[in-house]
């Protein structure tokens, strides 16, 4: 079966979920793990570091740096040929160039959360310019990385016309435990990963860790990725007494197992989540782990996480201090979180969307 995918996403995303979710994907077919599927070539100028970084996968797709985003989305717009007669078109985005269909292929469309539709507040610059309804409407097959995407696909969109297939993501095996400690981590500390706006709540992570503070004087509370700490976040950590245990970093993915592995907890607080990646990767280093009790949260971390009331920095206190004081639940969480995250591979997640291939398909679709 021969599939090609757009450059969408990668022409826009240096880093981040959808990206690496869809390389991820391109890796597993590349190496073979579902026989009789082809990947085509992108050839195309791209800033995605994913692809750019693994120098085979580049080779593969024919993919080579862009000098901007705004380079490749022109590139991109102004592209005339297309693929050489894929049997599947998996599209990466929803930009509007790509509803065209290549030559007859069968469109698969992954719905990665429906957070644009549900909190228009939250939409940044791209999202008022994507047609995500029309490409669903137009899909041969819709992938949902969740349950609860897909619960919120049928709330907003109504019934599909086309089959939906839950596909969860996987972890990588560089997510584990056991790996070297980076000497610039703080001795304990309790961990955030991703950026820190609207939904994601970071500031009822900040009271809850300013509510405990006090009874846990080494502790500190470190923030990665995102943007480095803006002049109010400053000011209200400062308010809050908590500044100076409060920090932020940028970590490249190499460095992110042993940012996981390292911490006493891992928080969670988003009341938002399409998938949730980060909760998966932190339950893969062992590392005990706390989340909201919103959307997809509870679908990734089963009984292997504890859970607080989104949104409630009391209830989140609460929650860190009787964990950050019980050992035995600590070990019972790094034991339960490690074993089931496990059970997330991009091996699986490449078979399941393999599958969908072969349905769009219909009666080409043998593999």
């Amino acid at each position: 079966m021969r599939v090609a995918f757009d450059e969408q996403i990668f022409a826009v995303q240096r880093y981040g979920g959808i990206s690496r979710m869809f390389a991820e994907l391109i890796s597993q077919f590349h190496k073979g793990v579902v026989p009789g599927l082809e990947v085509l070539p992108l050839n195309a100028p791209v800033i995605n570091r994913y692809l750019l970084d693994d120098r085979e996968l580049a080779a593969e797709l024919n993919v080579w740096p862009a000098r901007s985003e705004f380079t490749a989305l022109a590139r991109y717009a102004g592209r005339v040929s297309t693929f050489d007669r894929p049997e599947v078109q998996h599209n990466t985005f929803y930009l509007p160039r790509g509803i065209t269909r290549s030559h007859g292929a069968r469109r698969v469309v992954t719905v990665h959360d429906m957070i644009p539709e549900l909190m228009p507040h939250t939409r940044r610059r791209l999202d008022w310019l994507t047609l995500k309804r029309r490409y669903v409407n137009a899909a041969d097959h819709i992938i949902c990385v969740s349950e609860a995407t897909k619960q919120d696909l049928i709330k907003v969109y109504g019934l599909m016309s086309a089959p939906i297939t839950v596909v969860h993501h996987g972890v990588d095996e560089r997510f584990r435990p056991d790996g070297p400690r980076l000497e610039f981590l703080p001795e304990r500390y309790v961990l955030f990963v991703g950026h820190r706006r609207a939904y994601k709540d970071a500031d009822v992570l900040f009271r809850a860790f300013a509510q405990i503070a006090p009874a846990f004087p080494e502790l500190q509370l470190l923030c990665v990725g995102g943007e480095g700490l803006t002049q109010e976040e400053a000011r209200s950590l400062q308010d809050m007494g908590i500044r100076d245990r409060v920090s932020q970093r940028f970590l490249p993915d190499d460095q992110m197992a042993s940012a996981y592995a390292y911490a006493d907890v891992f928080v969670f607080p988003s009341h938002f989540e399409g998938f949730g990646l980060p909760a998966l990767e932190a339950m893969a280093c062992g590392t005990p782990t706390v989340l909201a009790a919103a959307t997809s949260l509870p679908e990734v971390g089963g009984d292997a996480a504890q859970y607080f009331e989104p949104g409630d920095w009391r209830d989140l206190a609460g929650t860190l201090n009787d964990l950050l004081n019980d050992t035995r639940a600590q070990g019972e969480l790094r034991e339960r979180g490690f074993h089931r995250a496990r059970t997330f591979t991009w091996h699986k997640a490449a078979t399941q969307t393999a599958e969908a291939y072969a349905q769009a398909a219909g009666s080409r679709g043998t593999l």
